[in-house]
């Protein structure tokens, strides 16, 4: 029994000395397998002490009271400290894989050669069929990445946030305790799978129909398709069985030859249903083969039918005022031989219109369109006075047929009033051309969706306008509002009138943070082709490198929006890069580099032209106040529209008369004149004025008896009115006079008014109706 008992005694002290010498070791001796080793070592050590420890305690109670085995409790003091030196290796050992584990990852990923692209988020502006790709992106760079604590990732969420998004968590400071908060917000607002899901078959519904046979059409339907679909199915809507549905809607969309084909392949399947797949391969048999032809697109047979309807028609004979022909007076030979004084004379005369020499009307309600051939004003031909000098266009055909004559001539046509402003157009044979400034833009359409416009900046235009097709386009609503436009040498008549405006966003392409408000006016075309023809410039040294607005600026096309003077000043930022003579001018915008301005003959592809196209910009939306009153005084001035109002009846002629003779002004200033009765002595006719007095008298006295303070009230103000002399007592003896008028009066009591509610006297005579 006691060489067991020593044996126990041994076995506690090696565990012991075991573990004082592991935690004297080297971080180098640390390895897994160093501490896997002592930890079997440990097992065995403890299965043998415990196996010890069976033995001996088979002895009787007696002998267990003598060991000193029993009286220092050695078996609980070793399984302390096995369990100790147990929870220790296994520690140190567990460490030790994970490290391992991270050491064979690193390893792996540095296998490759090639350095992969950076991810970057893109930002989200509100628009919901852009949250589903910002939301899974987002979530799973740093929504999920635990190495960002919550400020850092509230601080990446508010700076990936753009207009409408932006908004909404603008004013939230950035703690932790908000990142929750906010993530939860924008969940909240934008992820509404109902909305969702309108605008994805919005989308899928409005794809355009094709009218051609076209493999790039073929494959934008397919594609867009497939797309709506996979978002639909990201949304948890089962498409699975939409196959029949979606292969109708389909079908209708593709030409007539792609749909003869279809229902032919389909016939072969006798009485079953074709699934999304059969269609699919054969929209890509479909537009494969069309790539193979490369054949231009052939155009539905438009055929011309003639209408051949029988019209029956009234035809009245016009007879002419001056010759008693049949025909109107504006192709009267004889009335073409009077002179003009004469043929005015007659037309005035015989009240006849001066516009289209027709009766029954004055100018002012004249429906004719047409004006003066000579100068462009609201009357006719024939009725041209002597002496007016003709419009500004015929000096200007003058002047361009001069220019055509010579090399290069300035043409200035300078106004002989005081505080005009004058004009001055250059046209030149000179071999060169001017570069307008455009640039591309993204714009947001009504269904959400980007389209990128071509926009020319243009700081001489007071207003923005984009093109009708543009509009339709993008789908925005229209804004009633008429406003002429006026451009460079153009006056009343030559101006364009716009009907509406649209409000629309602009996105840079190159500033994903700047986006600009526009309201723009709508016109059916803009400008020409711009630049007028190709230039060439590949060598231009100066620009390279730059990141320009519109990248295809050398070649001319279509202009869809017109950016102002308002637009202009806030894209404008610091930057500006010459070039050598006959190069334009690179100017840094919030849209990217824009360039302008005058190109040599060297970098353009041009043919030979008698002459070239000078296109100016300056344009604005209304008539300053100046023009406004200039335009007034011609009208009132202009003798044609004013003869009409020379032919005035006896009473008004007397109007005019007492007009002119009794109008004077007082010491304040005030404007007196008189009534223009018919007779100097006005007589009433309501003579029986007295006995309707007296009835409403009477009803009047009925009333103030149901109310008292009324009644008491009311008396006061009259007794007022006889002590202040506004009214007197009527003598008895004038009563019954021919002619007198009795005005009745009653009580008006303004209950509205906080300070004064007295009732006042109102006195009237029998009503208008009577």
């Amino acid at each position: 029994m006691e060489d067991i008992c020593k044996l126990q005694y041994d076995i506690y002290n090696n565990i012991s000395k075991a573990q004082i010498n592991f935690k004297k070791s080297s971080k180098t001796r640390l390895t897994e397998a160093f501490v896997e080793s002592r930890l079997e070592n440990l097992e065995k050590q403890w299965t043998a002490f415990d196996s010890n420890h069976s033995k001996i305690v088979t002895l009787v109670i007696s002998e267990r009271k003598i060991q000193e085995y029993f009286k220092e409790d050695l078996y609980e003091r070793t399984e302390e400290l096995y369990l100790d030196y147990k929870a220790e290796l296994k520690g140190i050992l567990k460490k030790l894989r994970v490290i391992d584990g991270k050491a064979e990852n690193s390893s792996v990923v540095r296998e490759p050669s090639v350095k992969l692209p950076k991810i970057s988020i893109p930002t989200f502006s509100g628009t919901y069929s852009e949250w589903t790709s910002f939301r899974d992106l987002f979530t799973s760079l740093i929504h999920n990445n635990r190495s960002l604590d919550d400020v850092q990732k509230l601080h990446y969420l508010k700076g990936h946030l753009t207009g409408e998004a932006e908004q909404l968590l603008r004013h939230v400071a950035i703690t932790a305790q908000n990142y929750q908060l906010c993530w939860t917000q924008l969940e909240k607002r934008y992820n509404n799978k109902r909305y969702l899901a309108n605008c994805i078959l919005k989308r899928f519904m409005s794809q355009k129909n094709l009218l051609v046979e076209s493999s790039s059409a073929l494959k934008e339907l397919l594609d867009t398709s497939n797309e709506c679909l996979n978002a639909l199915n990201n949304l948890g809507i089962d498409t699975q069985s939409w196959d029949i549905i979606v292969i109708y809607i389909l079908s209708l969309k593709l030409d007539n030859e792609s749909r003869k084909l279809w229902e032919a392949k389909i016939c072969d399947l006798s009485d079953e249903l074709p699934n999304f797949k059969n269609f699919k391969e054969f929209l890509e048999q479909r537009f494969r083969s069309l790539e193979f032809i490369s054949t231009k697109p052939k155009q539905p047979n438009i055929v011309n039918i003639r209408n051949n309807n029988v019209k029956t028609l009234h035809v009245k004979n016009v007879q002419c005022p001056f010759c008693s022909d049949y025909h109107y007076l504006g192709n009267c030979k004889k009335f073409a031989k009077e002179d003009v004084d004469s043929r005015r004379s007659f037309v005035q005369s015989n009240n006849l219109c001066f516009n289209c020499l027709g009766a029954n009307h004055s100018v002012y309600f004249c429906r004719q369109p047409t004006k003066c051939q000579i100068c462009k004003r609201k009357h006719h031909s024939m009725l041209h006075p002597k002496g007016v000098l003709k419009p500004v266009e015929d000096t200007k055909k003058c002047n361009q047929a001069l220019i055509q004559d010579s090399e290069s001539e300035i043409v200035t046509s300078s106004s002989t009033e005081a505080k005009s402003s004058d004009i001055v157009s250059c046209f030149s044979n000179v071999s060169s051309q001017v570069l307008l400034a455009t640039a591309l833009v993204k714009t947001e359409s009504r269904n959400g969706y980007n389209v990128n416009l071509r926009a020319l900046l243009d700081q001489g235009s007071q207003a923005s306008f984009i093109t009708e097709a543009a509009v339709q386009l993008l789908g925005l609503k229209k804004i009633t509002s008429h406003n002429r436009v006026l451009g460079l040498g153009s006056d009343q008549q030559e101006s364009v009138v716009t009907k509406a405006v649209v409000l629309l966003k602009v996105h840079s392409l190159h500033d994903p943070n700047f986006t600009i408000e526009v309201k723009a006016h709508v016109l059916n075309k803009l400008t020409s082709c711009i630049p007028e023809t190709k230039i060439v410039f590949q060598s231009w040294k100066p620009f390279i490198g730059i990141q320009l607005a519109d990248p295809k600026f050398n070649i001319p096309n279509k202009i869809d929006l017109l950016l102002g003077a308002e637009v202009y000043s806030k894209v404008i930022v610091e930057g500006i890069v010459r070039g050598p003579p006959g190069y334009p001018v690179a100017q840094n915008t919030r849209l990217g580099w824009i360039l302008s301005g005058q190109v040599s003959s060297g970098v353009m592809k041009r043919p030979q032209k008698e002459f070239n196209q000078i296109i100016s910009m300056h344009v604005h939306a209304q008539l300053s106040e100046n023009d406004l009153l200039k335009k007034f005084w011609e009208l009132e001035s202009d003798e044609s529209l004013t003869i009409a109002k020379r032919y005035l009846t006896e009473e008004e002629q007397k109007c005019e008369e007492i007009f002119v003779k009794t109008t004077k002004r007082d010491e304040s200033g005030r404007y007196i004149v008189n009534l223009p009765f018919r007779s100097a002595d006005p007589t009433c006719k309501y003579n029986n004025s007295k006995d309707i007095a007296l009835r409403r008298y009477t009803t009047l006295e009925r009333r103030l008896d149901k109310d008292h303070k009324l009644k008491q009230q009311y008396n006061e103000v009259l007794q007022e009115y006889l002590d202040l002399g506004h009214m007197e007592e009527v003598p008895k003896e004038k009563q019954d006079l021919k002619g007198a008028v009795y005005l009745p009066h009653h009580a008006v009591v303004r209950d509205q008014k906080d300070t004064t509610k007295r009732p006042v006297s109102k006195l009237c005579i029998l009503p208008i109706t009577d």
